[in-house]
């Protein structure tokens, strides 16, 4: 029988796992009901909203977590919780295939919810609140899904008041941060929001590349990889905020072990069936080399997360900028590169892993150098002796 300690890890790992649904389930419900220039005007919007909630998300929650003498417990602004509400009433008052305006507006409000609510969760430690928050979002994810197979156009409106829902439940009042959450150091929370910005800036990128080079069959059918393999995201996400609340020291196993876990039971899933029966006509161009390639390119950030979280608790947040810019410059470079000799999706995933491998190797140099907890547990000395 699973310990307290193993019950809470497992409802919070799990309730990461659902900070995926919203975005899966809207390419799926607009697989069945919209037209393809909107389905691929949806992928670029939704990733341009995970892209802006995850530098809200840099500046309020990480920030602080890089603050070492911050004051005051985490807890969910008020401003967040307005944001959603407002956000998700366009899709809930609108038509169900949405206007372009009212996607983008949209897919922002409602994932800065969704991820600001999740990351403040996990660090916090408040798992019945976050599990009862992911049940919420996955059922009425579950509800809209078989709504839109029936061709139901309330479909979009359940889906929208799910995300709201997920988002409210795990709302405190009385735990909000004070000043609205802003942060006690700006300067640090920049830098930050900076490093996010500057990495984060790879998806709209390539995404909008495909749409125009390619085609909107194309970014829908990359959005859609991006989301399956994106599955273990949240996991990277939960083990990435107890690295930096903890350090490496005990939880680095656990971590690695459920991230394995999670990759192989997504694989399995996708190519089991499950794939098709979520995504339905966007999952028809999915090929079986673009996803493996996908999830080696998670893999791979498995390795460069360690060291990122031992520099940021080191307070190293200037050199993790710059080798965070520095890994967006070889990301486009690459992708560009490789998309420009062969026009599909699976060539993004392979600069990906490339990339990735290079970026976790920087990572580890600069690591040994300026984190030394990383350094007596990952040094080049210290590997020596163990194997010897």
């Amino acid at each position: 029988m699973l310990d307290s300690k193993h019950l809470h890890t497992a409802v919070q790992v799990g309730a990461g796992l659902a900070l995926n649904v919203f975005p899966a389930i809207f390419i799926a419900i607009y697989a069945r009901i919209a037209p393809i220039d909107t389905q691929g005007f949806l992928a670029l919007a939704l990733v341009v909203g995970v892209y802006v909630a995850q530098l809200f998300n840099a500046f309020v929650v990480e920030g602080r977590l890089a603050t070492p003498d911050a004051e005051g417990d985490l807890g969910l602004p008020l401003w967040v919780v307005l944001l959603t509400i407002a956000s998700g009433a366009l899709l809930v008052i609108g038509p169900a295939v949405a206007t372009t305006a009212a996607l983008m507006t949209s897919s922002v409000g409602v994932m800065t919810g969704l991820l600001m609510a999740r990351s403040i969760g996990v660090v916090s430690g408040a798992w019945k609140r976050e599990g009862l928050g992911a049940a919420v979002l996955i059922v009425a994810s579950a509800i809209a899904l078989w709504m839109s197979v029936q061709h139901n156009p309330q479909c979009v409106r359940v889906l929208a008041v799910g995300a709201v829902l997920a988002v409210l439940v795990r709302y405190r009042p009385g735990r909000a941060l004070p000043r609205m959450g802003f942060p006690p150091d700006v300067r640090r929370s920049s830098w930050v929001t900076a490093e996010t910005a500057v990495v984060g800036v790879v998806q709209p990128a390539i995404t909008s590349l495909l749409l125009v080079m390619v085609g909107p069959a194309a970014s829908v059918t990359f959005r859609v990889i991006s989301t399956v393999a994106g599955a273990v995201e949240p996991i990277l996400a939960y083990g990435r905020y107890r690295l930096l609340a903890h350090g490496h020291r005990g939880e680095l196993a656990p971590f690695t072990v459920v991230f394995v876990a999670a990759m192989v039971a997504v694989l399995i899933a996708a190519f089991g069936g499950l794939g098709s029966l979520i995504f339905g006509p966007a999952w028809r161009d999915v090929g079986v080399a673009a996803l493996l390639l996908a999830c080696l390119w998670k893999g791979f950030m498995l390795l460069s997360t360690v060291p990122f979280a031992a520099l940021r608790k080191a307070g190293k947040t200037v050199p993790v900028f710059w080798i965070r810019g520095a890994s967006t410059v070889i990301y486009l470079m690459i992708s560009v590169g490789f998309l420009l000799v062969w026009h599909a999706p699976a060539a993004i995933f392979l600069s990906f892993v490339v990339a990735e491998m290079i970026t976790a190797l920087i990572y580890h140099r600069a690591a040994v150098k300026d984190a030394s907890d990383y350094a007596a547990a990952f040094g080049l000395r210290q590997l020596r002796e163990r194997l010897s």
